[in-house]
């Protein structure tokens, strides 16, 4: 199978030691270990929910040098390493995926980056069976075994300890605050939220769909989750007016990524 995207070179394996540096206060910035040296890299998902902090394992990119640029990085954060399982978070990464998945597993033509309809930037547009398609993308690096506040979850694993040997579930938005996770009053993403809606109102036009790629092949579903309630209504609404909601699942190695499957979604 052809991957949906490779970078230009391996990434390479590190330790982080500090997220922000302790060099330069950024929360873009991380001091990493390789191989016994310490480099300083940039890390565009910034701690993704936790993940990316002191002793975290990650595969980072070395960067070619450019006159252009003013940032001492020498490296860039592109995989998180958990349990033996290699995540996408780099932010950018999922619309270049995306691009190639639309083109050779859903067959679309004309597919066109970053175009603005009404007063909404959307990630795609596109034709599917010759009708205007709009595409939103996100992506989705964390998952978990249970979706609910931490007192939640730690309640559901005393009643279900079994619970931890099956697959995870795939979770956005996902925020946790000092560690810990809570329903939101307010939304999580307001752009998000602003594409949800933008994509409802637009159905009526175009064939419109909602991708969410999931960074990993841990998984087995995917859950917009009950924390952001603004955000899981709006997406409900979505679907009854016609919004497509897909999710997929992908898988890295160290250098390339590639469509596993289509995930099963729990509402």
């Amino acid at each position: 199978m052809d991957p949906l995207y490779s970078l230009p070179k391996a990434l390479i394996k590190a330790t982080v030691i500090a997220r922000p540096s302790k060099k330069i206060k950024s929360p873009y910035l991380a001091d990493i270990n390789i191989d016994g040296k310490e480099y300083l890299c940039h890390s565009g998902a910034l701690g993704c929910s936790g993940h990316i902090g002191p002793g975290a394992t990650v595969w980072v990119l070395e960067k070619t040098p450019s006159a252009s640029t003013t940032t001492k990085s020498t490296h860039e954060i592109y995989l998180i390493e958990e349990a033996g399982t290699l995540i996408g978070c780099h932010p950018l990464v999922a619309n270049k995926m995306a691009q190639q998945y639309l083109k050779t597993h859903l067959s679309m033509k004309d597919v066109c980056a970053e175009k603005k309809i009404n007063d909404c930037r959307f990630d795609f547009t596109a034709k599917c069976d010759e009708k205007p398609t709009i595409i939103e993308v996100k992506t989705v690096p964390i998952a978990d075994y249970y979706d609910g506040t931490t007192k939640e979850t730690q309640e559901y694993f005393k009643a279900n300890p079994g619970t931890k040997s099956n697959e995870k579930i795939a979770i956005f938005p996902y925020c946790t605050v000092a560690g810990k996770r809570s329903v939101s009053k307010e939304p999580l993403s307001e752009r998000a939220l602003k594409h949800v809606h933008s994509l409802t109102q637009l159905v009526t036009t175009y064939k419109c769909m909602l991708l969410f790629i999931v960074q990993r092949n841990d998984v087995s579903k995917f859950c917009i989750t009950k924390l952001d309630l603004q955000y899981k209504e709006a997406c409900a609404k979505a679907l009854a007016a016609g919004v497509i909601i897909k999710a997929i699942s992908v898988r890295w190695d160290n250098q390339h990524v590639y469509y596993e499957k289509e995930l099963d979604i729990v509402w």
